[in-house]
């Protein structure tokens, strides 16, 4: 782990603000060396920096909601994870009881929750011995590199991304040690690359497209995807063209204009789009090259078609082999989920698991003769192949349940309407319905057909409390938008007839027939026009 202190000199004459000082005082890596320290000491000794700030910089998030148990964010490159990983990570899960669980996140990787700063030491032992890292998983840090969740065995694949993922991966946290050239960014940074046409990632930083050019494969060049309390907008193409082994000079030649001269003072404002913005796009491509040298320009992406469902069983490009895309509710995993979850992919396919950016698993590797036994197996009543319609498409950040800034409880009310509304209505296709906390969105609520970002407002009796800001619109494919906001404050208690009304009206939505003659949704059937006029008034 690092111990020296990196060279800042790019600070040098700018106005920080707290935080910036804070990491300027002391690199968030140097914690490394403390952790066994810590630990001894217990969370209640730990200067208040190291504990609530630097510790991030090792994946261990402070979680005011629950003071002591902390989440602990693992390094997962494209999504990719062993039988064996999964069971280290179920046995640390199960330390922690009822207090412990695991959610698979939007960027392919995993979070604990419950981890006590004591055992971090021989956690970190662990999951390094099983080959994982939580180095730089958190803050101003590059965090997880995101790919094909099918790299190697996509039928539809134009790259295996496994390699790039991998190098960038290594080359961005110093094979996984800790690099002090990116760990003191003005905000975080996203990677990814895509290896299909329908692998959709213009919300990251840095986005690698595979394309032709004369006969060679390479990769084009997008940057400035943001999702954030300030901006939300998809990347723009830098009209570069780069060959397979520059993905790591682009990558820094892309960030260091940013690293050295993004804003520090204003935090909301240090974003990586932001910078590009008020710098333009034909300038920053300049100061690109004054890093890689002269660019290539880009022949064109590859990039467009809507990103297929992954549920279900499929044909691998491999012959008489399959995946199976399992639903993973709202993305959370207990000790036994990730156990049993090991066990399947030993039993039925090649013993490794995929993670994929909707939260949900693919287990891979699987023979023809093992379909049947594998549809048969109780596991697919947890995690089914084929979820009904609204559970499908509901993507859900962690909530107010362990996050200090979300502002809403996303992920027990996405679950539980989604279970409503699919008993109420049919669909005719998945609806990607995306639920977010607070403005950071870090549920991507602005890339789903409907999109919800908790904040508060009052309900009809006067009373604040929880609600929601509905967006909708957003999609992903050759044309892809943002959503467009439909209502800007909706108490959480209507959530449901609001939703299940706009399900019907605009995505085509028809009601189950009622299971008795005083089944009318409370409200009545009008509710959606009357608060239509009420907000409108």
């Amino acid at each position: 782990m690092t111990s020296s202190a990196p060279s800042r000199t790019y600070l040098e004459g700018k106005k920080l603000n707290k935080i910036e000082q804070n990491k300027a005082a002391k690199d968030g890596l140097l914690v490394g060396s403390e952790i066994e320290k810590f630990a001894e000491m217990g969370w209640e000794q730990v200067d208040e920096t190291d504990l609530q700030l630097r510790l991030k910089w090792y994946g261990m998030f402070w979680r005011p909601k629950t003071p002591g148990k902390f989440m602990l964010r693992l390094r997962v490159p494209n999504g990719i994870l062993s039988a064996q990983q999964l069971r280290v990570v179920g046995s640390i899960v199960e330390r922690y009881g009822e207090n412990g669980s695991c959610d698979v996140t939007t960027r392919q990787n995993l979070q604990l929750r419950g981890v006590l700063l004591s055992d971090l030491p021989e956690i970190l032992k662990r999951l390094k011995e099983a080959g994982l890292s939580t180095i730089q998983s958190g803050f101003d840090n590059p965090r997880n590199v995101t790919g094909n969740p099918l790299a190697g065995i996509d039928p539809q694949e134009i790259v295996d991304t496994r390699p790039y993922t991998h190098e960038l991966n290594q080359f961005l946290t110093n094979n996984e040690e800790g690099n002090p050239e990116y760990s003191n960014l003005p905000r975080k940074w996203n990677t990814a690359v895509a290896g299909s046409k329908d692998n959709f990632l213009l919300h990251n930083d840095i986005i690698f497209h595979p394309v032709e050019k004369d006969g060679e494969l390479g990769f084009g060049v997008w940057v400035g995807g943001v999702l954030s309390s300030q901006m939300n907008a998809y990347a723009l193409p830098l009209n570069a063209w780069v060959k397979p082994d520059e993905l790591c000079k682009i990558t820094d030649a892309v960030i260091r204009p940013w690293r050295d001269n993004g804003e520090r003072d204003k935090r909301p404002k240090g974003r990586f789009r932001l910078y590009l913005d008020k710098v333009g796009l034909d300038q920053f491509r300049t100061l690109v090259e004054e890093h890689f040298g002269a660019l290539t320009p880009d022949p064109g992406s590859v990039f467009d078609q809507t990103p297929r469902s992954h549920y279900g069983i499929h044909p691998q490009k491999q012959e008489g082999l399959n995946f199976a895309g399992l639903h993973v509710p709202v993305g959370r995993l207990s000790a036994d989920d990730l156990q049993d979850l090991a066990s399947a992919s030993l039993q039925y396919g090649n013993g490794e698991v995929r993670l994929t950016e909707d939260q949900n698993v693919i287990l891979v590797g699987v023979p023809n003769a093992q379909i049947k036994p594998l549809e048969a197996d109780p596991l697919l009543k947890r995690f089914p192949l084929h979820p009904q319609a609204l559970a499908a498409g509901t993507v859900s950040c962690t909530g107010n349940s362990y996050c200090g800034f979300a502002l809403t409880n996303t992920k027990d009310q996405a679950l539980a309407l989604s279970k409503t509304l699919d008993a109420e209505i049919n669909l005719p296709e998945e609806v990607k319905i995306h639920w977010t906390g607070c403005p950071n969105n870090c549920g991507q609520a602005d890339m789903g057909a409907i999109g919800l970002t908790g904040t508060k407002t009052k309900n009809s009796e006067g009373v604040m409390g929880e609600g929601y800001k509905i967006t909708i619109g957003g999609s992903q494919g050759s044309d892809p938008t943002m959503g467009s906001v439909l209502h800007k404050a909706i108490p959480a208690d209507e959530i449901q007839t609001v939703l299940k009304q706009l399900l019907i009206e605009q995505f085509g939505a028809t009601p189950k027939p009622a299971p008795s003659t005083n089944s009318e949704p409370k409200g009545g059937t009008d509710f959606f026009s009357r608060f239509m006029n009420r907000i409108s008034n």
